[in-house]
């Protein structure tokens, strides 16, 4: 009898130790299974969530690195200077980037108010009790873009008019583009000069004001101020408006889109220094470091594909100081990517225990089943069947066992992963959720995309639906792959055992 035949009957004859083994091989099969399930399930949706975010980031200051970084080494604030935003933007991840500023003027006009339900939401235009001789404060904008990064990204649509041009861009042009609300409350067209003031008072007018003593400023306060003449040569509509959750910054927000005026960051620099060379005049100890440290540059990255945020923030980590991080339009996705982090480590703990479980546990088993047959084995050998050959016979019979058991336990894992781990994932979500509401009630959360119209929304329905532990091929032949392995890692030294028994000491 060849050692297949024997490896057949003895798996049929041998009926207890044969369902022993398949029960085991099973139970362990269906953890390694369920782990492997779950943990292939959350990496899927994790793609799958990365790659429906819009591939935008910024690079700010994270405020707590900072305080962390500064106890070091006494350090301070840095702005990202031009240059260095330049060289960020020559990253081969970059498609496009645009880096921008804001200044605020005064003017006789008047500003868009979004309509609201609610009295409590209303803001006035004023910076600060007691300039209404003034005008209003305007937030002004100064893009490097001349095609506006807002459209380019369908945030907003040109309606009227042109955007800018590179030559107005790179030379000091006193041009702008509007809204289409802020120019019907104000009445303004293509072609429209709309006049503003940079007004700079003195100290003590200043204190005054922010204590209304005197119930309001006029020009004897100023120190120094400049006008100009801006024409507008574009107005814009908004096509998104932001919607963070928080009814008051949503209004804020829209407010600001409407109200919002771009012009040239070359004006928009000129303005500004008039601006820090006034107070350097006023307040010398807060300008010892020069010119730049009045102007905050704000800037903007659309890359080629969201997967690349990764080798992103690792590059701009090496180029700028520590106390920077990228952020990216995924803020929405935290609690669900944090969740799904958690799973994804806690499933392959899982699968690595169950792995180093099953080999000990499988390999103590066989060589008990296996110290039961010394007597099988040593008539084998003494009948000069070759060792090769008995351990052939061996290998066959637990192949055979488990292959079967893992069939099953590839379908019973499943199943059962996918009940307990979506429970599990959605309470996670959850968790993770409420602790980022408690921040954002805490002040501690700013999302600039949110509040521009960059949302990447995914409802409770939409995560239920991607998360998806249905066996695919790859993780089909991943689970044999791992299983077989598995087996074979526990035969090694039953067999061994195999190959060094000897038949004479076998059969005295």
């Amino acid at each position: 009898m060849n050692y297949m035949k024997r490896a057949f009957v003895s798996v049929t004859r041998n009926i207890g130790k044969t369902c022993l083994l398949f029960l085991i091989v099973l139970i362990l099969g269906s953890v390694i299974s369920g782990a492997i399930s779950t943990n292939q399930a959350t990496e899927n949706m994790e793609n799958h969530l990365v790659s429906g975010m819009l591939p935008i980031a910024m690079i700010n200051v994270d405020w707590d690195a900072f305080w962390e970084y500064t106890d070091d080494h006494n350090a301070r604030v840095t702005n990202l200077s031009t240059e260095m935003i330049r060289e960020i933007g020559a990253l081969p991840y970059v498609e496009s980037y645009d880096f921008f500023t804001n200044l605020g003027l005064f003017s006789k006009f008047e500003h868009y108010e979004p309509e609201v339900d609610d009295d409590s939401f209303s803001m006035g235009g004023r910076w600060s009790p007691g300039i209404e001789h003034f005008g209003e404060g305007f937030t002004i904008r100064g893009v490097q873009n001349p095609n506006i990064m807002e459209m380019e990204q369908n945030l907003i649509e040109l309606v009227a008019g042109r955007v800018f041009t590179r030559d107005e861009i790179e030379n000091i042009s006193m041009v702008a583009v509007i809204s289409e609300e802020f120019a019907r409350v104000n009445n303004l067209t293509v072609g429209s000069i709309m006049s503003f003031r940079n007004l700079i008072f003195t100290p003590e007018a200043e204190m005054r004001s922010m204590h209304g003593d005197d119930g309001g400023l006029t020009e004897e306060d100023l120190f120094v101020d400049e006008s100009y003449d801006i024409e507008v040569i574009g107005i814009f509509r908004p096509l998104v408006l932001p919607n963070t959750g928080d009814p008051w910054m949503d209004v804020w927000s829209t407010r600001e889109i409407h109200n919002r005026i771009y012009v040239p960051n070359s004006f928009a620099e000129v303005a500004l220094r008039f601006t820090g060379d006034a107070w350097r005049e006023l307040h010398p100890e807060m300008f010892e470091d020069g010119d730049e440290d009045f102007i905050w540059w704000e800037n903007f990255f659309t890359l080629y594909d969201p997967n690349d945020l990764p080798a992103f923030r690792a590059a701009v980590a090496n180029m700028v100081p520590p106390y920077y991080l990228v952020m990216d339009t995924g803020n929405s996705l935290r609690p669900v990517l944090s969740a799904l982090e958690t799973m994804g480590g806690l499933t392959f703990m899982v699968l690595v225990i169950a792995v180093g479980a099953a080999v000990l546990i499988l390999t103590l088993l066989i060589m008990l089943f296996l110290r039961d047959r010394r007597r099988e084995v040593g008539i084998y050998l003494a009948l000069g069947e070759k060792k090769t050959k008995i351990v052939s016979q061996f290998l066959l019979e637990i192949t055979v066992i488990a292959f079967f058991a893992i069939v099953v336990a590839l379908f019973v894992g499943n199943i059962i992963a996918g009940n307990l781990s979506e429970n599990m994932l959605m309470n996670d979500i959850a968790a993770q959720q409420e602790e980022a509401n408690d921040r954002a009630n805490r002040g501690g959360h700013w999302d600039p995309f949110a509040n521009m119209g960059f949302q990447t929304d995914v409802s409770a329905d939409e995560i239920v639906n991607s998360y998806d532990v249905s066996p695919t091929p790859f993780m089909i032949l991943l689970f044999f792959g791992v299983g077989f392995g598995t087996i074979l890692l526990a035969t090694v030294v039953p067999m061994i055992y195999v190959l060094r028994l000897n038949p004479k000491s076998i059969m005295l």
